[in-house]
């Protein structure tokens, strides 16, 4: 049976990372732009990790090897160092105090998988293979990307900033929906090369119909 992909807000929760190496590099660099508090915790620190630090306040490095209280509190810990007796201390660690933890190349000691992700925008694809085959998740990570149509991350952005006027003012909840599939629509026909100006006057145009509508109901 697969894990429930489950998307879960990190941005300002406290993640650790334990190892210093190209591996522990990656995830730091998936996990930076959600905003979360890292720690990476290793003797020694690949230059990747320290010019990644350099760049993001959230980033802590410390330099020797983790203990039990550097985890305390964590939201999530990834071990990625380069022995396996500190990866399986940490994995049990975790597991008793029920913190997700990613063993890397360990899928036994794993309580959450780290997916390969795409990310446009506002829109982020998660991809498991249930941590069986990384190099198949890789693989539709790369399909993906190329298939995304150029502007649907900022798009998003737009009829996100839309959408409380929308719930405000369509009160059904159908109607509501039918109204925020429409904007997609529109914008969709445009090959999602629309300004936000736009979206919003045809957006106008729906609720002007709409209150139209609602006004010939009650005569």
């Amino acid at each position: 049976m697969g894990y429930f992909p489950f998307f879960m807000e990190i941005e300002d929760k406290k993640g650790v990372v334990l190892g210093g190496g190209q591996v522990a590099a990656r995830k730091v660099e998936k996990l930076l732009p959600f905003g979360p508090r890292l720690i990476c915790i290793a003797p020694v620190i690949c230059a990747r990790i320290e010019s990644l630090a350099q760049g993001a306040d959230q980033l802590t490095l410390i330099y020797r090897e983790a203990c039990r209280e550097d985890m305390e509190g964590a939201c999530f810990v990834i071990a990625a160092t380069d022995r396996e007796d500190v990866n399986a201390w940490a994995a049990q660690w975790c597991r008793e105090r029920q913190i997700p933890v990613n063993v890397v190349d360990d899928r036994e000691k794993c309580t959450f998988f780290f997916p390969a992700l795409v990310q446009e925008g506002a829109l982020t694809v998660g991809i498991s293979s249930d941590g069986k085959c990384p190099a198949a998740a890789s693989f539709i990570r790369k399909k993906v990307e190329k298939e995304l149509p150029e502007g649907l991350g900022n798009t998003i952005e737009i009829l996100g900033g839309l959408r409380e006027r929308v719930l405000s003012e369509v009160v059904d909840q159908k109607e509501r929906a039918a109204c925020l599939e429409k904007l997609f629509v529109f914008c969709r026909e445009k090959a999602f090369q629309v300004k936000e100006e736009q979206v919003e006057a045809y957006m106008d145009q729906l609720l002007a119909e709409r209150r139209g509508y609602w006004a010939e109901e009650k005569e």
